[in-house]
């Protein structure tokens, strides 16, 4: 929880510390923290929460797993923060396996949230958690994840 402070703290501080030059625009944009990445200070303080409340319970407060989350005989939640896998998926399979939920070896490891988190909740929380990768990772991710260019024609 201290790091969740910790996050949300620099962020106002960021937010004080920007000049814009251009009109606002009703939404609150804030500047990356790390990399490229850009959120608004709503959907980071909503998917903090949202986290919180339905994700915490099994992947930890700061979203740094079960400490057994590699042990073959062991169920347990991964963590979300950078350290784990998640960044080897894909946004549109990190999102399908909270919708859809998951299983190890044919026996469920997560449930399925459809249904229980609509697809802007889900879209936050993602957005809280890769907002707590470090940069190394992001980038990783986001180069792995690179649209192609389409083509001219």
């Amino acid at each position: 929880m201290k790091r969740i402070g910790s996050l949300l703290a620099i962020v106002v501080l960021l937010l004080g510390a920007c000049e814009k030059k251009e009109p606002p625009s009703g939404k609150d944009t804030l500047p990356a923290l790390q990399g490229d990445r850009l959120s608004s200070l709503d959907t980071l303080v909503r998917g903090a929460r949202l986290y919180q409340e339905n994700c915490a319970q099994c992947h930890g407060p700061e979203a740094q797993g079960h400490p057994d989350w590699q042990n073959p005989q062991v169920i347990a939640a991964p963590p979300l923060d950078g350290t784990g896998n998640a960044w080897k998926r894909s946004r549109h399979d990190l999102i399908a396996i909270v919708k859809n939920g998951a299983s190890r070896n044919g026996v469920p490891a997560m449930p399925a949230w459809y249904g229980r988190l609509s697809d802007q909740d889900i879209e936050d929380i993602t957005a809280w958690y890769q907002a707590l990768w470090p940069a190394d990772v992001y980038d990783n991710w986001r180069k792995a994840n690179a649209q192609p260019a389409s083509p001219k024609g």
